[in-house]
């Protein structure tokens, strides 16, 4: 009986359009969860598959030796592909001449992501290929062409073999970024690797196993795989683990998707509680007449408890069917735009958006719910409910609650949650003493409603509580919207500014410290804008306060304190007399000789957080056999993603300066002029260059995207808020409509109405304007100097458009909304009351 009862008056509502704004609001929250989710999910898979072709697959496992065969079958049998790439150092001779050369020896199917790229000539862009060398035949990088003045053809003999160079080898997809390797690659087939006889018992060789998939295979098979690795001498990455400036743009992609997720589940969470308070007081006189007549309580909760979750499929249903139509239009615009289609979704999605209508749903129509079912029958003769202090921070301890936890849930980052978070609940706590302040001071003004602004103030004075509510939404979904605004604008320009169109797209390495001056004036003299020169010498760290340091140790090490980890590899050491660019000094000062006139260093504060170093501390180096200890003067932080020569220590030049060091450039060559690189190192045989133009192509193409996405959310924050703006002015319809009547009744002018209702919504959204631009600015103030680690920065202008807009837009959505009412006459709007 009573399910028939909950069934009715759903169909009765729906047809006289009283769920239209609930309905409306939990749909809106699916679909924007939902659409959010599907496009960050397809985009960021798309960033990492396009990411991916930096690793010539989707992982590696590098390994100090070869790996049980049983791996690599059982690699195959979870459906993945798979390839070998074995690399080391040695010589190779062509006519009488000799260099130290990168040997890599691939087998079949390798490269898994990418594609090679030759040509025919040294320094030319290449065009891409599926071929691989064959026996016999070696592809040469073009800095060797002119180290060992080879020709297409030639003979180049490496071990105990003999190759034809058959390709320039212009790009590698694989080849990495590390500038301070001078030794130019040369790609030969890993058939012919056993025949060189290089690879002997004690040979330092990397054996690397590329394996390409799909993400639950790949998945599947870490998970057999990770527990069986020696994580001494074998190493399991992807292109997120790799401390590169590809890596560190993908995170802080993927920092803004998520940033973009938390601000459609703050919409959602908004729109659904303004929303659920509305369809519970337009339901608490039929409660009151249900338990007139005799209703049990219990009957009366399952009643509506029956309706709103069939209000609830049906809006999550609504919401699956628009949230996955906007997002597949969108997609479609950005495959158009990228030229490349996006791999599809998984049903993450999909449950995380049902799962999240649901939640706000309930939960936010929980504490309006609650009482509903507990109003009084008495109710009927008096209209006043009363509500303690103890149930008002009740709702707001739900509704935060709730609103935190999906926050987190959804984005996995509690500190991008925090920032939101207290961004929000900061705005509420400005917002309502200023709005009471504001109110209370209207209350006099309120007394002569002898015009259009008084009677405005009039109305904002009777509507305190109602009031407050609407502006904490309305400052709510505009400062959701200028917190946008600030990240497509500021932060993302902000991030692009640091790959300007002439950052340096090429190294320069192993220059002689005779060709120093020659190389400057070469720079001067072809107008090239280029970094300074850095020396650098190989060296070890070996102890840190006389305590010594291993290059590799055991997790059982590790975790027993035996012994103090280094950096399992050596560095690449540099002096000078002044900080570099980019380069800014968080603790300490720079070098002082006459403090320290034994030496000093200077180490980048993300190596000094991982081996614990601090100001003071004694660091051993050995260099070139011999031993030296300087103390640590200053820790400074780097910007790696500048393409400049960048250093994890830095000497003065009385500790470290020796006859022995080869220097180290980056500068800027337009594409145009990429045909002179022959010529304009010619003089400089012994100089290899090192190209990085696809590097900083792809970490634009990661910006672009990104900037996609934001524009993406912007769309969503303007149509959710507007849904959120029309639910609050709908709230206090049926209070306006009284109001109206009894106005009209004492002869007010429609004119004077009009005015004072257009007036209140004017002056409601200056005011929530004005807290959205404090609130945003706080927010953006904790992403920027927690989150994204850039220098924080006042937004003056948003300071001005936050109230402008925020006038703009309440205004018009309340004028528009109010403009039936307002063109009716008194008997209609008496009828209608009844």
């Amino acid at each position: 009986m009573w399910h028939k009862i909950s069934w009715r008056l759903l169909r009765h509502e729906l047809r006289r359009g009283e769920l239209t704004i609930m309905a409306a609001a939990v749909a809106l929250s699916v679909c924007a969860v939902l659409s959010l989710s599907l496009f960050s999910e397809r985009l960021q898979a798309g960033l990492l598959e396009r990411s991916a072709e930096f690793l010539a697959a989707d992982r590696v496992l590098r390994s100090r030796d070869e790996i049980d065969t049983q791996w690599l079958e059982r690699a195959q049998d979870e459906g993945l592909q798979w390839a070998r790439r074995t690399t080391f150092n040695s010589m190779a001779f062509a006519a009488e001449q000799l260099a130290l050369v990168d040997i890599k020896a691939v087998s079949p199917g390798y490269p898994l992501r990418g594609q090679l790229e030759v040509a025919q000539t040294p320094f030319v862009d290449g065009e891409p290929t599926d071929a691989l060398p064959q026996s016999g035949e070696a592809w040469v990088a073009s800095q060797l062409f002119q180290r060992l003045e080879l020709n297409i053809g030639d003979s180049l003999e490496i071990g105990n073999s003999e190759f034809v160079v058959t390709q320039v080898l212009t790009h590698e997809p694989d080849s990495g970024l590390n500038v301070f390797t001078d030794s130019p690659n040369v790609l030969i087939a890993y058939a012919d690797l056993e025949g060189t006889g290089l690879i002997q018992p004690g040979s330092r060789v990397n054996f690397n196993y590329l394996f390409a998939g799909s993400p639950g295979d790949i998945a599947r098979y870490e998970a057999w795989l990770l527990p069986q690795l020696d994580d001494v001498t074998q190493r399991w990455r992807g292109i997120t683990d790799d401390e590169t400036p590809l890596a560190s743009s993908l995170r802080r992609a993927e920092q803004f998707m998520l940033l973009a997720s938390l601000l459609g589940v703050v919409l959602a969470a908004t729109a659904v509680a303004v929303a659920a308070q509305r369809y519970c007081q337009r339901n608490y006189d039929a409660v009151a007449i249900m338990k007139t007549l005799g209703g049990a309580r219990g009957q009366i909760q399952r009643i509506f408890t029956l309706h709103l979750l069939l209000l609830t499929a049906f809006s999550i249903a609504i919401g699956v069917l628009l949230g996955y139509s906007l997002q597949a239009a969108v997609i479609f615009y950005v495959q158009t735009q990228l030229g490349q289609s996006l791999p599809s979704a998984g049903a993450g999605p999909y449950a995380l958006a049902i799962g999240t209508g649901l939640l706000c749903a309930l939960m936010f129509s929980l504490y309006p719910l609650l009482r509903l079912i507990k109003v009084p029958p008495l109710r009927v003769l008096q209209r006043d409910l009363g509500d303690s202090a103890v149930r008002v921070w009740l709702q707001w301890l739900i509704g935060g609650g709730t609103i935190y936890a999906l926050m987190v849930l959804y984005s996995s980052s509690w500190i991008l949650s925090l920032a939101l978070f207290v961004g929000g609940s900061v705005a509420v706590l400005i917002l309502l003493g200023i709005s009471r302040l504001f109110i209370r001071a209207s209350r006099q003004a309120g007394m002569q409603a002898g015009s259009s602004w008084r009677l405005a103030m009039a109305g904002m004075q009777r509507r305190a509580k109602q009031n407050s509510v609407q502006m904490i939404s309305f400052a709510t979904a505009l400062m959701l919207l200028l917190l946008v605004l600030a990240l497509r604008n500021e932060l993302l320009a902000d991030w692009q500014s640091q790959l300007p169109d002439d950052a340096p797209n090429y190294f320069v390495v192993n220059v002689a410290q005779d060709q120093v001056q020659p190389l400057e004036q070469m720079f001067e003299r072809e107008n090239l804008v280029a970094t300074d020169l850095y020396p650098i010498v190989p060296g070890r760290l070996m102890a840190i306060n006389d305590e010594l340091v291993r290059d590799a140790v055991t997790k059982e090490e590790r975790d027993e304190s035996q012994f103090r980890e280094g950096f399992g590899r050596e560095l690449q050491l540099t002096w000078r007399d002044s900080l570099p660019p980019n380069n800014i000094l968080r603790r300490g000062q720079w070098f002082d000789s006459a403090q320290h006139p034994n030496g000093e260093v200077s180490v980048e504060s993300q190596v000094a957080e991982r081996l614990g170093l601090s100001l003071g501390d004694e660091l051993r180096f050995l260099v070139g056999g011999n031993e030296f200890t300087v103390p640590i003067t200053s820790i400074r932080d780097v910007d790696w993603n500048t393409m400049q020569p960048n250093f994890f220590m830095i000497f003065d030049p009385a500790s470290l300066q020796t006859s022995g060091a080869t220097y180290i450039a980056s500068f800027y060559l337009p594409t145009e002029r990429k045909n002179e690189l022959y010529s304009l190192f010619r003089d400089f045989p012994q100089a290899s260059l090192v190209d990085v133009d696809t590097i900083i192509a792809q970490l634009r193409e990661v910006i672009g995207q990104v900037s996609l996405a934001i524009t993406f959310v912007l769309v969503l924050v303007v149509l959710a808020g507007g849904l959120v703006l029309v639910a609050q002015v709908q709230a206090t319809m049926e209070e306006r409509e009284k109001e109206l009547v009894i106005l009209r009744t004492l002869g007010a002018k429609g004119s004077l109405l009009s005015r004072a209702v257009s007036y209140e919504f004017i002056i409601l959204g200056a005011l929530a304007g004005l807290i959205a631009a404090i609130a945003m600015e706080l927010s953006v103030y904790l992403l920027q100097t927690q989150v994204f680690s850039m220098q924080p920065s006042i937004h003056w202008r948003f300071w001005l458009l936050g109230p402008g807009l925020g006038a703009l837009v309440v205004g018009s959505l309340g004028r528009l909304t109010c403009a039936r009412m307002l063109k009716q006459n008194t008997s209609q709007l008496i009828r209608q009351l009844s």
